[in-house]
């Protein structure tokens, strides 16, 4: 499990950089409230590393504890499922509590964003799991 949190920390982090870092950088700033937002040189990667640390953690232990999904495959929706309700969650408390977002339309570009990083990481850590126990045997994914 712990080879899985770091994994999936690994993943959540460059595929966070990826979509919400480049990808949907400009599109995400139009409906960001740029004075909540700290400059970039003055970001805290080591408190980034962390919090994806700890996500990464999270989906591990929920799939090594309460899920029997052991293949890339089996791993992808409830991955995106728990992604995306807990991202929509703190996008609610976001719009109702602060000044961050602008409007409605960032809650539904993240609901897209997490579907695809959520269900890749917890894929990913499913098939870590899942490795020497037949679990990603028609996977795709080689063991």
């Amino acid at each position: 499990m712990i080879v899985a949190g770091v994994l999936g920390g690994v993943a959540f982090f460059l595929l966070g950089w990826l979509i919400w870092g480049i990808v949907l950088m400009d599109m995400m700033s139009q409906y960001s409230n740029a004075s909540c937002m700290k400059p970039e040189a003055e970001m805290n990667m080591m408190y980034m590393v962390i919090a994806n640390l700890i996500w990464g953690f999270a989906f591990a232990y929920i799939f090594s504890n309460w899920s029997g999904a052991k293949s890339f495959s089996s791993g992808l929706v409830p991955g995106a499922i728990i992604s995306v309700l807990i991202g929509v969650s703190f996008d609610l408390y976001s719009l109702a509590m602060t000044t961050m977002m602008t409007s409605t339309t960032p809650v539904f570009i993240n609901i897209a964003a997490n579907i695809v990083v959520g269900g890749i990481v917890g894929g990913l850590i499913c098939w870590w799991l899942g490795r020497g126990s037949g679990g990603s045997r028609g996977s795709g994914v080689a063991g």
